[in-house]
């Protein structure tokens, strides 16, 4: 008898177990992840045995595979907005932490067993109220084996960080940030192949999205457990991830800028919403009755629900709302691009929409922004436009303010270059240049070694004392003593030299306007 493929009946757990006795569940499934292993099985073989539809170009193509084609593409960009909606709200919660790496530190400390028992407790959680997700879970070998959290307490935070948006807006993201892993990375890569069939290319698409939602869920619970914050509502619903699209605006989305008493229901609202959307879509499927695309309503009277027209004279698309308002709603939310037209392989992701401008864009060339620097970032776009960088000791936060122009467009064009980049020559000059204004006024709360210790937590430098002490060389080089920073912008000695005592302004924010990463 041939060995069990990954992802096969023959090596998934029972499912029943979950609730039974977790911990022999758990044993079952380091099984499968060693089998796996043992057998060499780098990607997910099971993916090729999957099989939605024909080739579209093939004559066996009929209506029914396009409906199936339409059907598979809605659900896959759902759980993908729903993966959206966990990202937003796990960097809402775990950003304010991430500050001297203070929730790394905490887990790290956390004895193995607790590790264990809070990813034990997620994974159990998830499974539990998306039944559909535990299979999926063999796709996760390396990110959520319980043993591995147990041994490796770098790994929670590690898979937190990759997980959380990088530049936190008013709306939330187009597409979700996905854990990279070799194998999954060529899947992805796989994808755009042309030599992929079509079934081939959905199979993939759909593991892809499923196996992102389970580790983003478990993620989500492990993060709510450990800070003691309330669960996720997916962890305490019965239902599979959410389906309709919701414009941001229309299910309380996060805010930015205003309303920011509102800010963190509204990032709860709008995971609540979809997931009570999607809890009444399945009830309406499975009792045969209808509901609307938008709020889920179920249809429990005789009278039918009325439908798009185009949608369902074009295709037989059953698109059904419960009221005008809510298909003004949905027009807006995206169905007025794919009204009336089948959709495509490349439809998985919504249209990029237009985000609410910002001071510091979003990371560039791959650049992805630790924890600590999302939250840096966030503040800086988020309080006043006169603060130019932060510092965080203790509990309080302290602002600089650069008041001599040519100062601040020098120290700005820097820092943005290092927020967005990562260059490790343009934050080697700011935080000599911060080390600098530290050590020449006593104000910021914050010395010189703790303002070291934070820029190299934010951007993951860890020599950056040497590097800092080159700047330093260069400096003391100088006939003026001008810092690296002031001589790259072309700051001349003389300039320098009659730059009045009062160009730096440094304060301390208050501790009554919060730590949210989207309100004002």
């Amino acid at each position: 008898m041939p060995a069990p493929t990954l992802g096969s009946p023959e090596v998934i757990p029972d499912i029943q177990l979950v609730s039974s006795d977790p911990l022999a569940w758990d044993k079952q499934w380091e099984q499968v992840y060693q089998f796996t292993i043992l057998a060499h099985r780098s990607r997910p073989e099971s993916l090729r045995q999957e099989r939605y539809l024909v080739n579209e170009g093939s004559a066996n193509f009929k209506l029914q595979d396009r409906q199936r084609q339409d059907f598979i593409i809605r659900s896959i960009r759902g759980m993908n907005q729903s993966l959206c909606s966990i990202q937003a709200e796990m960097t809402l919660k775990a950003a304010p932490f991430c500050v001297g790496n203070e929730l790394r530190r905490r887990w790290m400390s956390a004895s193995p067993a607790r590790r264990g028992e809070i990813i034990l407790a997620g994974l159990a959680s998830v499974v539990t109220s998306v039944p559909d997700l535990h299979g999926v879970r063999c796709y996760t070998l390396k990110e959520l084996s319980v043993e591995s959290h147990r041994q490796n307490g770098s790994l929670f935070p590690d898979l937190l960080e990759e997980m959380m948006v990088q530049n936190p807006t008013s709306r939330l993201a187009d597409t979700p940030n996905y854990i990279s892993h070799p194998v999954w990375d060529a899947i992805t890569a796989e994808q755009q192949s042309p030599k992929t069939t079509v079934s081939e290319k959905f199979a993939l698409a759909k593991a892809l999205s499923q196996r992102n939602l389970l580790i983003g869920c478990v993620l989500h619970f492990a993060l709510c457990s450990f800070l003691d914050l309330p669960l996720p509502e997916l962890a305490q619903m019965k239902s599979k991830p959410p389906k309709p699209r919701l414009e941001p605006s229309q299910a309380l989305s996060m805010l930015h800028g205003e309303n920011s008493k509102v800010v963190k229901s509204d990032a709860k609202a709008t995971l609540q919403i979809r997931m009570k959307a999607y809890a009444l879509n399945k009830e309406a499927y499975e009792s045969g009755k209808q509901n609307c695309q938008t709020c889920g309503k179920i249809n429990h009277t005789t009278t039918k629900f009325p439908r798009c027209k185009r949608c369902w004279d074009t295709m037989q698309r059953e698109v059904l709302y419960c009221s005008p308002e809510c298909q003004k709603v949905d027009w807006k939310a995206g169905h007025k691009k794919e009204c009336g037209r089948w959709l495509q392989f490349e439809d998985f992701t919504p249209s990029a929409r237009e985000q609410p401008s910002l001071r510091i864009g979003p990371p560039l060339s791959g650049f992805k922004r630790s924890g600590a620097l999302v939250f840096q970032v966030a503040q800086l776009n988020r309080l006043s436009p006169d603060y130019d960088y932060l510092l965080f000791h203790k509990g309080d936060r302290a602002y600089l303010s650069f008041q001599h122009p040519p100062i601040r467009a020098a120290f700005r064009a820097c820092r943005d270059k290092a927020l967005t980049t990562g260059d490790r020559h343009s934050v080697a000059m700011l935080a000599h240049f911060l080390r600098f204004v530290c050590s020449q006024d006593p104000r910021p709360h914050v010395g010189p070694d703790d303002m070291m210790k934070q820029v190299s937590t934010e951007f993951g430098f860890p020599n950056i004392a040497r590097a800092v002490d080159e700047m330093e060389q260069q400096m003391l080089l100088d006939s003026a003593q001008r810092p690296p920073l002031i001589l790259d912008a072309g700051i001349s000695a003389e300039q320098w030299k009659a730059i009045p005592t009062t160009w730096v302004d440094v304060g301390v924010i208050p501790l009554t306007d919060g730590y949210s990463i989207y309100g004002a």
